[in-house]
């Protein structure tokens, strides 16, 4: 185990290197000049110059990327020009209300899943299709898209919740459902597949034999043993969603790491876009890491 918790935190640092040379090399191949972003289409070629030099624009590129592999490396993820500040310390302000949409829509995807996937294999027929087409058609619609229909028919139209904003819980309702549902009609499906494999085992006509309850069966027995396979693919639903939150954000107008992403990509920061970069991928390996950790310790034969 220990051995195996190493290598996964090798790669995860590997990971992180890569996020950040990917980072780097993207804000150098956007056309355009930071340093005009910064100071305006008005500034003169004196102030141009002035910026280019304080911030190291005119270095070569291989100068700037080992200055920032070193500053990296130090802890010091470097200054946003863009929001004239520490990138720590807007990490720091925009990471806690990113997680917490993440955290509610990982919470009501599972909600949705696993209820609807014992319904779908206790009932068939009819309702089982009509899962696979609800899965199928909900992958393929952007996430900005059910965004946008939802604003415009429960905060536009019924007047439900607010059009944007995080003042209140009911603020996050919608961005919710936005990313949840979708997410949790495709883990319904695949969890659906898990289901139907185990439902043929031996144990499960066991138990049934015993005369144990239909439900006791399924969530005593079937459910636990259909959710092991898929501990890998909620680890990856948690990162997917995470990656989504950016663009759930920005139309919904609500604070955190998808706004401040956005700026740093109009303004070239790249200080900012290789921040937020690395705290992604810290942590999608971090989730996956305790994901694999998971499988291990509840199942023996991974183990063996």
């Amino acid at each position: 185990m220990g051995w195996y918790v190493g290598r996964r935190l090798l790669a995860a640092f590997v990971t992180v290197w890569l996020v950040a040379t990917a980072g780097f090399l993207l804000v150098e191949l956007i056309p355009g000049d930071p340093a005009r972003q910064l100071a305006g289409p008005g500034a003169s070629a004196q102030t141009l110059a002035t910026i280019r030099e304080a911030y190291g624009f005119d270095d070569p590129l291989p100068v700037r990327y080992v200055d920032a592999l070193s500053r990296l490396a130090q802890g010091d993820l470097g200054y946003s020009f863009a929001k004239a500040e520490p990138v720590s310390s807007v990490l720091l302000r925009s990471l806690p209300p990113t997680l917490l949409l993440t955290g509610l829509a990982f919470l009501v995807e599972v909600l949705i899943a696993v209820p609807l996937a014992l319904w779908v294999v206790a009932r068939g027929g009819l309702v089982d299709r009509l899962l696979v087409i609800a899965a199928g058609l909900t992958a393929s619609v952007p996430a900005f898209l059910v965004g946008l229909l939802l604003i415009y028919v429960f905060a536009f139209r019924l007047r439900l919740f607010p059009l944007g904003g995080a003042d209140s819980l009911t603020s996050y309702v919608l961005p919710v459902l936005t990313l949840g549902v979708p997410f949790g009609l495709v883990l319904a499906r695949l969890l659906r597949t898990s289901l139907l494999e185990q439902r043929s085992q031996p144990y499960i006509t066991f138990s049934e034999a015993l005369g144990e309850r239909p439900w006791s069966v399924r969530w005593r027995h079937l459910l636990p043993n259909a959710m092991l396979p898929l501990l890998s693919i909620l680890a990856l639903d948690f990162a997917g969603l995470f990656s989504s939150v950016a663009v759930v954000e920005v139309a919904f107008s609500m604070p955190g790491l998808g706004a401040d992403l956005l700026l740093g990509l109009t303004r070239l920061d790249t200080a900012l876009i290789v921040g937020i970069g690395i705290i992604a991928g810290l942590l999608v390996a971090l989730v996956n890491l305790l994901a694999d950790v998971a499988v291990i310790a509840v199942d023996p034969r991974v183990r063996r």
